[in-house]
């Protein structure tokens, strides 16, 4: 699902508050956990595995006020969600031709699946490994691009 909005807020923070409200319009979290592209894994099952980062959420706001800067869009994806969370990224485009393939305008642009899969957090540096060592075919890229 997908909501759009012309005009995006000057910071992440702001634009969580958008965020929040409409991942709570579409059955979701309002509780946002930024992450990165390193910080999920999927397994052959559909299963959701996410480590959050500490430097995930400024990060995401580094992001956030690139893609002000460069005026090309910014989209903040929900990615996926636990029943407390939901676990999302920022994504903005690299130039013009990849805002127009991913249909971005200058504004903001809110998503999130339509299906949503069973998610685990993980807070185990040794699980992370085991997993991360099982599921090294589940690659997630497309996720965040």
């Amino acid at each position: 699902m997908t909501e759009c909005a012309p005009d995006p807020p000057l910071t992440l923070k702001a634009a969580e508050k958008r965020f929040s409200a409409f991942l709570v319009s579409q059955n979701y979290p309002a509780k946002i956990c930024w992450i990165a592209f390193g910080d999920l894994l999927v397994d052959k099952k559909t299963h959701f595995w996410v480590r959050p980062t500490p430097d995930a959420e400024q990060s995401a706001a580094l992001r956030y006020a690139d893609g002000l800067r460069r005026k090309l869009g910014i989209e903040l994806r929900a990615i996926c969600a636990t029943d407390a969370e939901t676990f999302a990224s920022v994504f903005v485009p690299k130039d013009d031709v990849d805002s127009q393939y991913h249909l971005m305008g200058e504004g903001l642009k809110l998503n999130c699946p339509v299906k949503s899969y069973s998610t685990s957090k993980v807070s185990s540096r040794f699980k992370w490994l085991a997993l991360r060592w099982r599921n090294r075919h589940g690659d997630c890229r497309d996720l965040f691009d």
